[in-house]
């Protein structure tokens, strides 16, 4: 049996009998569609864990002073310009990007009332301001340890976004970074229950330039040795590499302030460097080439990734064990479905074989019907799922409430998913209606045809 006639065929059967076909499909519609929904809600709920929570740089590893270890009879080495020559001739380190820490505490003091009335009029014009934000900028009164450290320009060229990240000139005010993840605790927290404006790309420019008192700390007078800095510092941008709980200053700026307030050996500590590789491949040689230089490598935000990873896999690996639960339920219908079919049309089967029809034609003729209701039904589930993503999605981003780290869109569509979604409807199927095909091919003609 050629391929057209076969296919004119399998048409022919399946028009006799969409009635029973179509409540077949069903369950395997229900099943797709659940399996593309939960996949889409897996894939998203990744995305925003792997780039806006605890982002990972595939090419690059966070090297930090090792601590020592009860079984470790070796102390970890400190990172100096020395420590960082020697990673930069590592073979296979693109970049070393030095952070240090400054040494000294700090101290803002935000006082609504004392910023200059031209800045709140200047604030008044942004896009988007509302009135009782302005109230409460002007009543809002703040007084906060900060910490802070120095990042190489280098790194976060491409985060400063609203002005140069550099050591400004003497009397210009210090260029500054937040994070990400503060900024984003701040605005659905914080900005939320006082009433102030958000920190995003609309305010930054507008935002005046604050006091900063290096050497300084509201909590203990123990800590400050020396002279008081004055400062002013403007933010021109967030970043994922910036100081979780603090501000993030240029590194020549910090190294300056380290020098001039605790001395030449404060001024060459760094904290932490990260090294950048050719290609990915090249990690765990480099890796293994640090730690036998002595130092550590920072893995506790790759592990906090891979935990939260882990719980959404394993969540959405449930959820899509339950959808293939359906479509495998759905596949023994379609089995008593192909069962009654060929009791139904015994003298047919019969007749085919007996005008040289093989075994193997009357198994192709049901397998290519449960195919193609495969093909349909997974065809009309990836519809019905993706259309459920798609409504859900608008649903959730305009009703839900703001919290942290909320995305503007909760789903994600990979390209394999609707792909996936046709073949295992197609598989499972075929699956189901194997058994049925397998006693319709063994019928024997002759019987079938005198009704015996």
């Amino acid at each position: 049996m050629n391929f057209s006639s076969l296919g004119r065929f399998v048409g022919q059967d399946l028009r006799r009998n969409r009635r029973n076909f179509v409540f077949a499909v069903v369950g395997i519609v229900v099943g797709i569609s659940s399996f593309v929904f939960f996949i889409g809600l897996g894939s998203g709920i990744q995305r925003v864990v792997s780039t806006e929570i605890f982002p990972l740089e595939a090419n690059r590893i966070r090297v930090v002073p090792r601590m020592m270890q009860f079984d470790d009879a070796a102390s970890g080495r400190v990172i100096d310009a020395a420590a960082l020559g020697e990673f930069s001739r590592i073979p296979g380190v693109a970049a070393v990007y030095p952070r240090m820490k400054l040494a000294v505490p700090s101290t803002m003091a935000m006082v609504g009332s004392r910023i200059d009335p031209e800045e709140i009029e200047r604030i008044s014009r942004m896009p988007g301001v509302r009135p009782e934000w302005l109230v409460a900028v002007r009543d809002f009164n703040s007084w906060l340890e900060i910490m802070a450290d120095g990042l190489d320009p280098r790194l976060v060229e491409n985060d400063a976004v609203f002005g140069e990240f550099r050591d400004p000139d003497p009397g210009r005010p210090v260029p500054i970074l937040l994070s990400k993840r503060l900024v984003e605790l701040y605005n659905s927290g914080f900005a939320r229950t006082r009433n102030l404006p958000p920190v995003n790309d609309i305010l930054i420019p507008y935002l005046p330039a604050l006091p900063l008192t290096v050497n300084d700390s509201f909590v203990s007078d123990a800590q400050v040795r020396g002279d008081k800095v004055p400062l002013q510092v403007r933010l021109v941008g967030t970043s994922h590499h910036a100081l979780l709980g603090g501000i993030s200053m240029p590194l020549e700026t910090v190294r300056k302030l380290n020098r001039a307030l605790r001395g030449e050996r404060a001024a060459d500590a760094y904290d932490m460097a990260v090294l950048e590789a050719e290609s990915s491949a090249r990690l765990t040689s480099i890796q293994e080439a640090v730690r036998a230089l002595g130092f550590g490598i920072d893995t506790g935000q790759q592990r906090m990734a891979e935990s939260v990873g882990f719980v959404v896999t394993l969540v959405t690996l449930g959820f899509t064990l339950i959808s293939l639960v359906i479509v495998a339920l759905a596949a023994v219908n379609i089995a008593h479905t192909f069962f009654m079919i060929i009791s139904e049309r015994r003298r047919e089967i019969g007749l085919l074989r007996a005008v040289g029809a093989t075994r193997r034609d009357i198994r192709v003729v049901f397998l290519g019907e449960a195919a193609l209701v495969g093909g349909l039904g997974g065809a009309a589930g990836v519809a019905l799922g993706t259309a459920a993503c798609l409504a859900v999605d608008w649903l959730a981003v305009r009703l839900l409430p703001e919290f942290p780290f909320k995305p503007d869109r909760f789903f994600g569509y990979p390209w394999w998913m609707p792909v996936g979604g046709i073949l295992i409807a197609v598989l499972f199927c075929v699956a189901g209606a194997f058994p049925p095909s397998r006693r319709a091919s063994g019928l024997d003609p002759a019987s079938t045809l005198t009704g015996r």
